[in-house]
């Protein structure tokens, strides 16, 4: 189990559709603040990518021309600038438009990455 999946689980939150919740559509979704200054390197395989924007629940970036799928796990390194330089992610694909771009949720982030990260959401 991932460290998200722990802290979440000690906290006793569930996913809204594991609670038994409806599936919220709009902004109020979003959990955490969206960063677009601070971009975040992600690698997909030995490609790397610049998000668009990212949160603590998850990133945004543009990888046209490649076969991604909804609900596809991909997982890499994870790099940021300044406030941290290295560590680990694991993703699930949620959309993927026209153009290339997608949206991933994470599954679980290093230790040191969910550390940076929060600080930076401050």
């Amino acid at each position: 189990m991932g460290l998200l999946q722990r802290i979440r689980q000690m906290a006793g939150v569930q996913a809204p559709q594991a609670a038994g919740l409806p599936k919220n559509n709009g902004p109020e979704r979003r959990r955490h603040r969206r960063l677009q200054d601070a971009k975040l390197t992600i690698f997909i395989g030995d490609r790397r990518y610049k998000t668009n924007d990212w949160s603590l629940g998850g990133f945004r970036l543009r990888a046209p021309g490649n076969d991604f799928s909804t609900n596809q796990l991909i997982s890499g390194a994870l790099h940021g600038p300044g406030r941290f330089d290295r560590g680990v992610y694991e993703a699930t694909i949620v959309w993927i438009a026209d153009d290339g771009e997608f949206g991933a949720h994470f599954i679980d982030i290093s230790h040191q990455n969910f550390l940076a990260m929060s600080a930076a959401q401050v």
